[in-house]
């Protein structure tokens, strides 16, 4: 079995043809160590996913480990158009689906497939178990994948049960079957090998792989996977993984259509892989590193002599000059420039953008995450931004005695020609200054009764003065229709916060379509 690739099926994959993805950044991803995504992160990325046309998004096991529970609860709600959530459940060693706990759950999910984990059998004998999982998925018209776990080892090894497992999903109906490099050791020769192999006996059935970078090569392993006829990948965003990461989504599907001239995304979503990836670092609280190939900062940065770059950077939604600050915060930026009436020939006001963005970007500061807070940005440069209000000034104030704690935040506020206090009590200083703001406002603009603040997070910025440093600060804000992010970036984490609130409130307004206040003086 191992020792080379047979002649006869030696031909790599012919013509461009579609390459599903599966990701698995909500699961596998999320288990890197020191990374945690909450529901919400998880949700979001699902949905980036779905709008570039992923075809599977793996959801995690809904039998009860972890969140994955809710998040499979969750979705329920959400529209992902034709990107596949897949529920997880683990095959047992006796192979008995109909009464297996993990896949009664799987199958009660809402989810649309299921993916069927299964340690790669040693002995022939285990095939049938795998035919009966697969048809107990399909029976409740539910697409099923298999995923063959330590495949390429026990191939190495001479194990017959591993094409044997293969041919059985084949045969049962699965509608791919993913061969997995568990220990992460596989070498791309081998991988290529073996994947010609898997598609000898698979019949019709998609063959997918999933890499591990414990050897440093899942890219390239899954690369050459596909030059041997494998046609899904499944990868993380950023090679986010336990361990040493998995395969890295970004440089896979850039080869992929750039280079290989296969698809991978709906047409024209390649341009959004840079303010994906780093969407998706900013939710993980991971600086994304500036030489990270095709999506960091310096990815293409020209030095004197240099030739032109291996691919063009605004394939992927990059640049060539890092100081150069211009769609790369938001993938629909010159959309929005476009509908507030900036034009490209506007050097005036082209110019205010890029040295705004520019300055934020030096600081280490993106805007994936916080859409709002950007369209706001670009209204207050083309003088379109509304005078809803102004913070004059906050105080805050946190005692901690004995057994009790308390925190409170006053505010002055001027809504037209009116300036008044507010002061409220919270859970920390975030909520506090949060309902100080909004007990002012809501006066003013009942509208905003109905927002609530979901979640906050915040991290010090790349500078090198440690907590003396810059600190970002991102708030998710929903209504009963929408979901928005905010962003503030200061030296002061509670500027930041009052930054990203006051943007979050601003947006709420400004997308309700709600006039400016032009209050009467008081007598």
């Amino acid at each position: 079995m191992p020792g080379g690739v047979p002649k006869a099926a030696s031909r790599p994959l012919g013509g461009h043809v579609k390459i599903a993805i599966y990701d698995a950044t909500l699961t596998e991803g999320a288990r890197a160590a020191g990374l945690q995504l909450t529901v919400r992160d998880r949700m979001r990325i699902a949905l980036r996913l779905a709008e570039m046309g992923v075809a599977y998004v793996e959801g995690g096991w809904p039998s009860g480990r972890g969140g994955d529970t809710e998040v499979f609860r969750a979705a329920r709600r959400l529209e992902m158009g034709g990107t596949k959530l897949c529920a997880c459940a683990t095959l047992g060693r006796r192979g008995r689906a109909r009464d297996d706990v993990q896949l009664r759950a799987a199958l009660r999910s809402g989810a649309k497939a299921v993916t069927l984990f299964v340690s790669a059998p040693t002995r022939t004998g285990r095939a049938v178990h795998i035919g009966s999982a697969v048809h107990a998925v399909r029976s409740q018209q539910k697409a099923a994948l298999v995923e063959l776990d330590g495949f390429f080892d026990a191939w190495r090894l001479g194990h017959a049960g591993v094409l044997g497992a293969v041919e059985a999903a084949s045969l049962a109906g699965a509608e791919a079957v993913i061969l997995s490099d568990r220990s992460g050791g596989a070498l791309p020769h081998e991988v290529e090998a073996a994947v010609v192999a898997a598609r000898r006996v698979a019949r019709r059935v998609t063959i997918g792989v999933r890499a591990r970078d414990d050897a440093g090569v899942a890219v390239a392993n899954s690369l050459a996977a596909v030059t041997r006829g494998a046609t899904l990948v499944a990868a993380t965003v950023n090679g986010y993984g336990e361990r040493c990461g998995a395969a890295n989504l970004v440089p896979i599907t850039a080869a992929l259509e750039l280079k290989m001239g296969h698809q991978v995304f709906a047409s024209g979503q390649l341009r959004r892989l840079s303010s994906l990836a780093h969407f998706v670092s900013e939710l993980a609280e991971r600086e994304l590193p500036r030489e990270r190939a095709y999506v960091g900062r310096d990815a293409f940065a020209l030095a004197k002599g240099d030739g032109p770059p291996h691919v063009d950077p605004e394939a992927v939604g990059n640049r060539s000059e890092p100081a150069l600050a211009d769609e790369r915060g938001h993938p629909d930026a010159l959309r929005v420039a476009r509908t507030l009436g900036l034009k490209a020939r506007d050097e005036t006001t082209a110019r205010k953008v890029l040295a705004r963005l520019g300055a934020w970007e030096k600081r280490g500061f993106r805007y994936e995450g916080a859409e709002a807070s950007f369209e706001l940005l670009l209204r207050a440069l083309g003088g379109r931004r509304r005078p809803y209000f102004t913070v004059q000034a906050y105080r805050i104030f946190d005692l901690h005695e004995d057994d009790r704690s308390f925190t409170e935040a006053t505010v002055e506020l001027t809504v037209g020609h009116e300036r008044f206090h507010t002061a409220s009590t919270g859970v920390g200083p975030v909520h506090a200054l949060d309902r100080a703001l909004r007990l002012g406002l809501e006066r003013h603009y009942p509208e905003l009764l109905d927002m609530t603040v979901v979640q906050s997070r915040s991290r010090n910025l790349a500078s090198g003065a440690g907590t003396a440093g810059p600190v970002r600060v991102l708030i998710e804000s929903a209504d009963a229709r929408d979901h928005w992010g905010t962003a503030g970036v200061s030296d002061d984490l509670l500027d930041a916060c009052c930054q990203a609130l006051v943007d979050a409130i601003e947006y709420k307004l400004l997308k309700d379509d709600v006039k400016p206040r032009n209050l009467a003086p008081q007598e």
